[in-house]
């Protein structure tokens, strides 16, 4: 692996690291993820409050609306009047009837003269017409053409019809492009027996509830109607439009519109069947929230970086004795075995650091000592190889007399001088403790012929040995003392037999070689054997 080459100091910081970042990140993402409805939640919440407020607003304009046409509901001079018929209302037009109609006129004005923005109609069937406004700026007559009377007609008494946007029809050019847009409600006045008398239209410009709705400008709020048109908002060129907003919903509170996602948040006007529907940009709604923790993960991540560099300056002190001793190993490894880490303490390192210094120390001594063992090795091979020349040159010296004593026909002397060459050469030559039965033998014969020369007796050796067992290999002169010690001491320095035998025996079922040596000397007495 690839993590195996890193020093223990690096691996100690690499695990430092991962053991505060992944906790953080995943804190992080823990925490927007668990507090991401809650952030949802309470910008609903917020957006709801404030969607309450602009209601309360929008409602009261509304309201008024409907208390304005309450009035002409329930005022007995408009029902006297367009209860009579158009043949009466067209034959009483007299002076009289006319004095009546203009203090009618006149304190309808004055009722409605507060309400600048809201444009008052009642149109009778019977012909009888009034209007906060004047004829000469739009004929209330075109309204035929502009509502559908038969849909008013029926409706049940005193109830309304949310006509809503229309096109601004009162006013001069100016006004008109101020408010472009007007709300409009009608009424139907009837009898009790249910028969159409009148309507009542009451319009009110767009304007007024836009300018409602443009005060909070953090929001889009818009005024719609049960069809999902916009009556009124902000961006004037969205007025009248269509705007589904359930086929863009994502889930509960949250749609996607034009590729930005939004919060919404609906409220119906109450007693209408309009609805106010506010849209917060969901980064704007949320962004304070999220503000707030990528800071609390700023100010987190750069407490722990401080306390990881501290953490990285502790490990670096801690580990500094690992890495010196490393450093102390790879020289040692380059063959510097005189140099020593000098690192102690009571800790690991500094215990590991004094064994490595003790233990160069008795290898240092050692080196000294197998160099010293292979100085005198040398030496004494040397030595020997010198000692060596001198049987070498004696027994070459040796060979040359016995051959010129050959030469001269003695073959006795020969014979003797030929038994020395080959026992001392069996004496000096070491390099094989072991050796064949009959190299032994052989070795007992030369000896044999020396002592008899030496002694002038004759020792006889009768070999009596087993076929086979001449190979089997012996102790070098093994049998030679023993036969030293029977001339000796058994003949007295005469003559006499001397006896080798070999036996193949089988002790514990495994073949064994036994040799019996025995003489015809003078032996011992039972007390001299026990002495």
């Amino acid at each position: 692996m690839k993590i195996d080459r890193y020093s223990i100091r690096t691996k100690l910081v690499i695990a430092a690291l991962m053991c505060f970042m992944i906790p953080l990140i995943v804190n992080y993402f823990l925490t927007t993820y668990v507090t991401k409805d809650i952030v949802l939640h309470k910008a609903v919440s917020s957006t709801q409050d404030t969607l309450i407020l602009v209601d309360s607003n929008v409602s009261g304009i509304v309201e008024q609306m409907l208390s304005l046409s309450n009035i002409i509901l329930m005022n007995n001079e408009i029902n006297k009047h367009v209860t009579i018929s158009k043949e009466q209302f067209a034959r009483d037009n007299n002076s009289g009837q006319q004095l009546e109609y203009m203090r009618l006129i006149s304190n309808l004005d004055d009722l409605f003269a507060q309400n600048s923005d809201m444009y008052i109609t009642v149109l009778g069937v019977n012909g009888f017409t009034y209007t906060n406004y004047s004829f000469s700026d739009f004929n209330p007559n075109l309204f035929h053409g502009k509502i559908v009377f038969k849909e008013l007609d029926k409706l049940a008494a005193f109830s309304t019809a949310w006509i809503g946007l229309q096109d601004n029809y009162y006013g001069n050019f100016e006004a008109k492009q101020k408010s472009p847009k007007v709300l409009t409600i009608a009424r139907t006045m009837k009898n009790s027996s249910g028969h159409s008398l009148g309507y009542v239209i009451v319009s009110v410009n767009e304007s007024k509830i836009q300018r409602q709705l443009n005060s909070y400008s953090e929001q889009k709020i818009m005024l719609m109607d049960d069809q999902g048109t916009i009556l009124s908002q902000s961006d004037s060129l969205n007025i009248g439009q269509q705007f589904r907003y359930h086929d863009y919903a994502i889930n509960e509170n949250t749609l996607v519109y034009n590729n930005e996602k939004y919060i919404y948040v609906s409220e119906p006007v109450a007693g209408t069947k309009w609805s106010l529907l506010s849209l917060v940009p969901y980064s704007s709604a949320v962004g304070p929230n999220n503000q707030i923790l990528v800071t609390s993960f700023i100010m987190q991540f750069l407490f722990f970086t401080g306390f990881c560099i501290l953490l990285m300056i502790l490990i670096s002190a801690i580990t500094n004795p690992i890495t010196q001793l490393g450093k102390f190993v790879a020289k040692v490894n380059m063959g510097q075995l005189n140099i020593r880490s000098g690192i102690r303490g009571q800790h690991e390192v500094g215990q590991l650091g004094k064994s490595i210094d003790q233990m160069l120390d008795r290898i240092e001594m050692m080196i000294e000592q197998i160099t010293l063992e292979q100085t005198q090795k040398r030496k004494a091979e040397l030595e020997m190889l010198q000692a060596q020349i001198n049987p070498h040159f004696m027994f070459n010296l040796l060979n040359s007399i016995r051959l010129n004593i050959l030469i001269r026909g003695d073959q006795e002397n020969a014979k003797l001088i030929g038994s020395l060459s080959s026992l001392l050469r069996m004496t000096i030559n070491r390099d094989n403790e072991w050796i064949s039965l009959r190299d032994e033998v052989e070795t007992i014969q030369h000896y044999i012929r020396l002592m008899n020369f030496r002694h002038a007796n004759q020792v006889q050796l009768i070999e009596n040995i087993v076929v086979g067992s001449d190979h089997v290999l012996v102790p070098r002169f093994m049998i030679q003392p023993i036969i030293e010690n029977a001339i000796i001491h058994g003949f007295h320095q005469y003559g006499g037999q001397i006896e080798i035998e070999s036996y193949s025996v089988k002790v514990d079922e495994e073949s064994s070689l036994l040799i019996k040596i025995h003489d015809n000397g003078v032996g011992m007495t039972p007390e001299r054997l026990q002495e």
